[in-house]
């Protein structure tokens, strides 16, 4: 069982153009084939996240232009932990399969999430045991 939450800079090569950013082939290969991804942004005050995946390995690049902080815990009635971002910038976030996690904006401006899941998601199905992201709290 991994023992940390990994989060890793992404290549960057923004230019007068705005912020670009890559994830990398070592990168897409923690979490095998990608059969789903997600897009969201993040408003001002707002989180994203507060669950947990029983089946699906995930990995989360957060692009950002101002203060952000990632909230997560090891498993059931584990301790929370939290890590604060400033700046502009995108980091890959690869949250271990059971372990609750959460992107919240302290920031003044909206932010993006790109997540990608080596299995399917169905955010209309009622279950969230088969969605496979089960809600659990880390962050207001």
């Amino acid at each position: 069982m991994p023992d940390e939450m990994l989060v890793l800079p992404l290549d960057e090569s923004t230019d007068e153009r705005g912020l670009s950013f890559s994830i990398i082939e070592d990168q897409i290969a923690r979490i095998g084939t990608v059969r789903d991804v997600h897009i969201a942004a993040i408003g001002p005050g707002c989180t994203r996240g507060n669950h947990y995946h029983a089946r699906r390995t995930e990995l989360i690049a957060v692009v950002f232009r101002d203060t952000w902080s990632l909230h997560w815990d090891t498993g059931h009635e584990s301790k929370t932990h939290h890590r604060t971002f400033d700046g502009r910038g995108a980091v890959l976030v690869l949250p271990p399969r059971g372990w609750s996690h959460a992107v919240r904006n302290d920031g003044g401006v909206d932010m993006w999430i790109f997540a990608a899941s080596n299995r399917p998601y169905d955010r209309h199905d009622p279950d969230e045991s088969r969605r496979d992201a089960i809600r659990r709290i880390v962050t207001d």
